[in-house]
């Protein structure tokens, strides 16, 4: 199947999002098919066939026969100009590429790294094949955040894996931004009340050597009922409505991560992750408590028991063995979780 069809943002606005745009201005009002037509500069016909498609896309259109369309008030709709709006960063979220549905934003954002520029987050309502590390599928059904950012770091690959830190920290303190007391799990997670409401993937691309790009991953469950995901992740995750018993602006929220993850993102650049692992310590997840780290890399099945101690300097995380040992280990194929 082929790549989503995308608008850019500034720029390229697609028909489908202009009309769904202008429904979203009147939220909760009933806006003329004459009206719609006419501030998305085509006929009432094509307009009438548009809110069709959306409709069919799973946004809740309310159509009032020949008097026109509302678009449901408190329809939790992502709008990108308002994503734009509240960002102060320089260069992550400056070029915006949106679609209703897409298979994966991360697999998307490999395609379209090359003639992007650095910083382009690329954005959905709902993934048929979202993905998580170790090849695990992440859930996506719509009211999650589902969101990739494409940057061209001028680093070795080998200072690619502590970067997932640095972006789970940024999640984190966006949710706390949201009256949550979030914590990172090593490598790659963000909890609240140790379940699982955020997770990293970083894909790296590189060729002789060189890092070409690095795809920042990022899917927070956002507005999902932990009621409404699959039975096997229900247990260990939780959502951000969930927590606060309401829904969360989602176009502010990817606002505020990418505002968080900047300054984190250059000071790495400059330094690597030493100087960001005091920041990230803090709110590290399971420090000084009995965990499980499991090894599957090349067909491995090891598991390793220990207290969590924290983080080494490179990022690596450091565990006291049962006899008194501190063995350290880096992200790779592993996976934490308390015993």
């Amino acid at each position: 199947m082929g790549r989503a069809n995308y608008m850019t943002f500034p720029g390229n606005t697609s028909l489908d999002y202009a009309v769904l745009h202008l429904l979203l201005e009147s939220q909760g009002r009933t806006l003329s098919w004459a009206g719609i037509a006419g501030g998305a500069g085509i006929t009432v016909e094509h307009a009438k066939g548009i809110v069709g498609s959306l409709i069919d896309h799973g946004f809740n259109m309310i159509t009032a026969g020949e008097a026109g369309c509302a678009i449901s008030e408190g329809h939790d709709v992502l709008s990108v100009p308002g994503i734009y709006r509240q960002l102060n960063t320089r260069a992550l979220g400056r070029q915006i590429q949106y679609a209703f549905t897409t298979a994966s934003t991360n697999d998307d954002a490999k395609v379209m790294a090359p003639s992007c520029p650095d910083g382009t987050l690329v954005i959905c309502e709902t993934q048929t094949k979202g993905k998580g590390r170790l090849g695990r599928q992440w859930e996506s059904p719509r009211g999650g955040v589902f969101m990739s950012v494409i940057l061209k770091p001028e680093i070795t690959p080998a200072e690619v894996p502590p970067l997932a830190l640095a972006a789970g920290y940024a999640v984190a303190k966006a949710l706390e931004g949201q009256g949550l007391n979030p914590s990172v799990k090593w490598p790659n997670d963000v909890l609240v009340d140790g379940k699982k409401l955020a997770g990293i993937l970083c894909e790296l691309g590189a060729g002789q050597g060189q890092v070409e790009h690095v795809i920042v991953g990022v899917g927070i469950n956002a507005n999902i009922s932990a009621d409404h995901m699959p039975q096997e992740v229900r247990k260990r995750s939780t959502s951000i409505s969930d927590k606060l018993g309401k829904p969360v602006d989602r176009s502010s929220l990817i606002a505020r991560v990418l505002n968080e993850f900047e300054p984190l993102y250059h000071r790495f650049l400059e330094s690597g992750i030493e100087p960001l692992i005091p920041l990230i310590q803090p709110s590290l997840a399971y420090v000084g408590e009995q965990v499980m780290i499991h090894n599957t890399a090349l067909g491995s099945d090891e598991s390793y028991y220990g207290v969590l101690q924290g983080l080494d300097r490179d990022g690596s995380i450091l565990l006291r063995t049962l006899t008194g040992e501190i063995w350290r280990f880096a992200a790779g194929d592993l996976s934490l979780r308390p015993k």
